[in-house]
């Protein structure tokens, strides 16, 4: 099945919690705290991995959650970190956060790879919060969890060559023909529902070649199937427009090219009502299923010269008549257009922009305070929420490390500065605190 959009939730593993544990030897009746840490989550990546050719893989599994970490254990021992989960995606796949409706990445060649949901922190054990002031500490973290995101994935796939045409003029007899492409074939129009691509070899080099559904008039606004598919030749380095001799054969045996010139016209209209860029793209005109008539097609060419246009090729995919002369023709246009990419490419990444740290950090000390509409007191701050998640409010001691920091960090000077009172509540995050402030 082929499939070009998904949406799917995934979740960074959580981290393990921390262990509270005492040296247990003979002869050493006190011994001291000796709980390990837990493991970090497992992360999640997104990779471009050109043996997938479609999202289908997400079609009934719509949750990803990467491998929790393990739990510290006595003796010093630290849980193992969980496993990163690694996704794979077809080359030509855009990322995107559904909630903020950011692009994350867009995976354009194999093997390029994305982090898309960290793995919470491991929980530190009670050994770790020994000092000369807390010897026998009885607290250990909690894991931290792992980040949750809903993500959309788009696939737009990512070819040297697009063949478009309208239906039933031979673009999947051509990809069949060049390629080892095995499309379905037959005599009625949008025999072709999904994209095919295909791989071509021309003198010990090779480019791809994308044959998308018919289009037809009124494509760009739904009719069709070609609003749908049109958006996989966006990224297709120059085009092919297939145009099929039959429609031009009248019935007494001779050649009329105003219906071939209709048809091209028509789809230019679509290609640029859909995309200004897309109908930008370098074009080659192509004449297909010349084997239909022995007539010179003298006449075409004239017609399509006068309307300033250039018939490129003429060929019969069926009979493999010009294939082959199509094939080197294209070939360093290819490479000259991959060229020119990979200048705009290179050139993209020169033009990133710097980053540079600004006031949301992560030190404890960073934080603002936001008033709601009912009254509450909202704290906002990496590391802080990172702590009350972290928090196990079943222990007295970790509450009072928590109490601690908040005195230290100037955090309930702040509160009780913006308006705090007594019965006010508020909020680290999204978990309420002032009932153990």
């Amino acid at each position: 099945m082929f499939l070009d959009e998904a949406t799917i939730d995934i979740l960074g593993g959580h981290g393990g919690r921390g262990c509270v544990s005492w040296r247990r030897e003979k002869y050493i009746p006190k011994g001291g705290p000796n709980g390990g840490n837990g493991g970090k989550g497992g992360d999640v990546y997104l990779i471009a991995d050109e043996n997938t050719d479609t999202l289908s893989h997400f079609a009934s599994k719509k949750r990803f959650e990467a491998q929790k970490g393990h739990f510290g254990m006595g003796q010093n021992r630290n849980g193992k970190q969980g496993e990163d989960l690694w996704l794979p995606v077809p080359p030509g796949t855009s990322v995107r956060d559904t909630a903020t409706g950011e692009l994350i990445a867009d995976l354009r060649e194999h093997g390029e790879q994305v982090l898309v949901a960290r793995g919470g922190r491991g929980g530190y054990g009670n050994a770790h919060f020994k000092s000369s002031v807390r010897q026998r500490p009885d607290f250990a973290e909690l894991g931290e969890p792992g980040q949750q995101r809903i993500l959309r994935l788009d696939l737009k796939l990512v070819a040297d060559v697009g063949i478009i045409g309208y239906p039933s003029v031979g673009k999947s007899t051509l990809i069949s023909v060049i390629s080892a492409a095995r499309p379905k074939i037959a005599e009625y129009p949008f025999t072709t529902i999904v994209p095919n691509l295909g791989v071509v070899h021309v003198d010990d080099r090779q480019f791809t070649v994308c044959d998308v559904p018919g289009l037809i008039e009124g494509a760009s606004e739904g009719k069709g199937l070609g609003d749908r598919f049109l958006r996989h030749i966006e990224r297709c380095g120059l085009l092919v427009h297939l145009l099929d001799l039959s429609h031009a054969l009248q019935a007494d045996g001779t050649l009329d090219p105003t219906p071939l010139l209709e048809e091209y016209r028509g789809i230019r209209r679509e290609l640029q009502t859909f995309s200004p860029t897309l109908a930008e793209k370098r074009e080659l005109i192509v004449l297909n299923k010349i084997d239909l008539t022995m007539q010179d097609l003298a006449p075409i060419r004239d017609a399509f010269h006068s309307a300033g246009l250039e018939l490129h090729a003429s060929i019969s995919a069926a009979t493999h008549n010009g294939t082959d002369a199509l094939l080197r023709t294209l070939l360093p246009l290819v490479l000259a257009e991959r060229a020119r990419r990979q200048q705009e490419e290179s050139a993209r990444q020169a033009e990133l922009p710097v980053l540079t740290p600004g006031t949301d950090d992560t030190r404890m000390g960073s934080f603002r305070i936001v008033r709601n509409d009912d009254g509450s007191l909202t704290v906002q701050g990496k590391r802080l929420e990172q702590l009350v998640q972290m928090t196990d409010e079943s222990s007295e001691g970790a509450l009072q490390r928590f109490r601690d920091i908040v005195e230290r960090t100037g955090l309930k000077r702040a509160l009780q500065r913006a308006g705090m009172q007594k019965d006010t509540p508020v909020y680290i995050g999204a978990i309420r605190i002032d009932a153990y402030m």
